[in-house]
């Protein structure tokens, strides 16, 4: 694993205008316009993340954004307080140098620390499954629900990933996350 400088755990509203444009800067590398125009998912409703992890390199750049949801969801008809894990970025420059999964395991801690987080969840394409894997995560087999604006619907877009908080992720069975997926 290549060093960074730095990791930070903050939440996104406290952000300066210097650390959202390190953000925005990213989010331009990792899905340049013509991508993100053409992009199957930009017509669904995201839910905003909350709480963020940067992983800044040793020139002072921003290498790579995990973004963090808490949500009060339900899982299998009982009460669940689940960890969202969403818009993970890293740029293409520094991929494969471990920033991610890094600011991943951040993410992680941060929901340890939390209270009553049962599990944590993402979402993602076919294709990170197997990274997803390498770093403890589990893939849901049962049904994801989601709001999409307003109304019940269920989560078919990507895959969806589970990781034990407090409790087991669970493998089967019905989630509900009561709001926008992330």
């Amino acid at each position: 694993m290549v060093e960074s400088a730095g990791i930070s755990l903050d939440r996104v509203a406290d952000l300066s205008d210097i650390d959202r444009a390190a953000v925005r800067a990213l989010s331009l590398a990792v899905y340049p316009p013509e991508a993100a125009a053409t992009w199957p998912g930009r017509h669904l409703e995201w839910a905003k993340v909350e709480w963020c992890v940067c992983v800044w390199g040793i020139e002072g750049d921003l290498v790579s954004y995990t973004g963090i949801i808490l949500r009060q969801a339900s899982c299998d008809g009982r009460p669940a307080r689940v960890g969202g894990i969403g818009g993970v970025m890293t740029h293409p420059a520094a991929r494969g140098h471990g920033h991610a999964s890094r600011g991943i395991r951040r993410a992680m801690d941060f929901f340890r620390e939390q209270r009553g987080v049962a599990f944590a969840l993402l979402v993602c394409e076919p294709g990170l499954l197997g990274y997803y894997g390498r770093l403890g995560w589990l893939e849901f087999h049962g049904q994801l629900q989601v709001r999409q604006h307003g109304e019940s619907a269920g989560f078919t877009f990507n895959r969806v990933m589970v990781h034990d908080v407090e409790a087991a992720g669970p493998t089967s069975g019905s989630i509900d996350l009561m709001g926008p997926p992330w």
